[in-house]
Formats: C-alpha cells, structure tokens, sequence
C-alpha cells in the first residue's frame, strides 16, 4: 500500500513540481561595471594610439566665458594621417551640453606639431571629452 502512494505521489507531485520552477522569473542581467573612468581625449583603437602623439590639452575662456580647447597632436610615423575629431561639451555636473560635435577632420603631416582647436557654443561648458579616430 505505501508503494502505490509513492508512486502516486511521484506522479501527481512532480508535474506539480516541474510546474513551480519552470514559473520561476529570471534576475534581471546586471550592466559589467566599466573600472576605467573616462578620460578627456579618447582613441578608437590602439592603431590610431600608436600612430600620433597627443600633447596635454589647453583649455581657456574667453571674455564672454566661451570655453576653448586646444590639443596638441601629431603624426609619429612617417605617413600623413587623416583623423576625424568629435567633442563632446560637457557642464559642471558632467552632463553632456547639446549633441556631440564633428567630425572635423584634421591632416597630421609626417612628425611635424600641430593642434586641433575646439570651441563650446555657452559658456556653461565646464569640461569637455574628444575622440579620435581615422578619418573614413
């Protein structure tokens, strides 16, 4: 008699079972916490990282409290590279100011010095993040 009510038990208990866990709602996926923070001039890859030097930027404001940008940089090798710039303007609080702006492209001529110069358009510009990356 104990044998027939395990077995329907087991019968009747694990649909019942199967049933419940296959409800289960899954966690949510979590975001990879990024453990690098953001930098003011950014690389689209490495190739263009090993291609030019880049010098510390200059950052200055005008009288009517416009925000300049100025960043030295040049080709390393011996070939003239074609780099689009963006910039991004961002406020006190580090929120981006507006839409990102670019692409200006720039030619770099073989290990000769240049700059790139950026200006925000209001003077509530705190700070500011540019990338580069070849020209396309």
């Amino acid at each position: 008699m104990l044998r027939k009510d395990l077995i329907l038990l087991s019968f009747v208990a694990g649909p019942l079972i199967a049933a419940l866990t296959g409800c289960a709602v899954n966690p949510p996926i979590q975001p990879r916490m990024d453990p690098y923070l953001p930098s003011q001039i950014h690389m689209d890859s490495d190739e263009l990282r090993s291609d030019t030097a880049v010098g510390t930027p200059n950052a200055h404001r005008d009288d009517s409290g416009i925000l300049f940008v100025t960043v030295p940089i040049r080709s390393a090798i011996d070939r003239t590279l074609y780099v689009d710039c963006y910039v991004t303007w961002l406020d006190r609080n580090g929120q981006p100011i507006g839409d990102r702006m670019g692409p200006k492209t720039i030619t770099l001529d073989p290990n000769t010095p240049s700059s790139v110069t950026f200006n925000s358009t209001t003077p509530r510009a705190a700070d500011f993040q540019i990338d580069f990356r070849y020209a396309r």
